[in-house]
């Protein structure tokens, strides 16, 4: 009766999630049955169809619950930016070629692409990335419009990243089965160019120096069987990718969160404000 006591004191001090911390640690604990469901049938998806739909079931079960046990104002926005964003792109990298998903799929328009699950499964990292960015480490200062481009909501610095953006995927369409050291080369000449030109903030470095977990958890996915890269350089991951993940993650995709975060604070102090 005591253990039971001081378990469920510990549980109530935890859940619902109060603080940053707690709101990443419930995030985690969302994407560890992803994890378990791909190193159990990841492999087997490739070879039976039934497999699939048995990751498809956990994967939408597992969201549910996860929307309807920690969910924050605004996530679902976050969850479709992840689902067009991520999803779409690793969409158009399979339609290239660039890497290979290995599960078979219900849907005949998808077949020799990615099972929807996963392209939905984009939604729910991001919903990671939200919740590590809003950690006090990583979150850095707030938005604001500088009233220059675009009524402010548009700083030169993001016109640079988004045609990195642009020029980066367009070089890995063309040289994604070269030699492994050309698009890497690529890759890093530009990303440091980039980081000489907009020097990093000290929360954005910080969010760089915890990209190996980025790293292992696609590794652990390559893996388990779900996917193939070409000229692998750790875990199945080639250095260019890990490359572009230093740059999209901490730059890029926090650039887009901060601005769409200053939405969501401006309507709620609206609705709040609101006779």
């Amino acid at each position: 009766m005591v253990v039971a006591s001081n378990v469920h004191r510990t549980l109530r001090g935890f859940y619902p999630p109060r603080n940053p911390g707690q709101r990443l640690a419930w995030e985690i604990v969302f994407l560890i049955p992803i994890i378990v469901a791909v190193a159990l049938f990841g492999s087997f998806a490739a070879i039976d169809v039934l497999y699939t739909g048995i990751l498809s079931i956990i994967f939408a079960v597992n969201i549910v619950l996860r929307f309807k046990f920690v969910n924050d104002r605004g996530d679902w926005i976050f969850f479709l930016i992840g689902i067009a964003g991520g999803g779409g792109n690793d969409l158009l990298s399979m339609i290239r070629g660039v890497y290979d998903y290995t599960s078979l799929t219900y849907l005949p328009f998808l077949n020799d692409l990615m099972p929807v699950w996963m392209i939905c499964f984009w939604g729910q990292v991001f919903l990671l990335f939200r919740k590590i960015f809003n950690f006090p480490l990583f979150s850095g200062e707030e938005f604001k419009k500088n009233n220059r481009f675009l009524k402010g909501w548009v700083h030169p610095k993001l016109l640079v990243d988004i045609g990195l953006i642009v020029l980066l995927r367009t070089v890995i369409y063309t040289t994604y089965n070269w030699d492994a050291w050309i698009p890497a080369l690529i890759y890093g000449v530009t990303v440091i160019a980039r980081f000489v030109v907009f020097r990093p903030r000290k929360n954005e470095w910080c969010i760089i120096a915890i990209l190996p977990y980025a790293f292992i958890f696609e590794g652990l996915m390559v893996s388990f069987g779900l996917y193939v890269y070409y000229n692998p350089a750790f875990m199945g991951l080639p250095l260019w990718l890990m490359i572009w993940w230093m740059f999209l993650v901490p730059i890029f995709i926090k650039e887009v969160f901060d601005m769409v975060e200053y939405v969501l604070k401006q309507k709620g102090a609206k609705s709040e404000g609101a006779p």
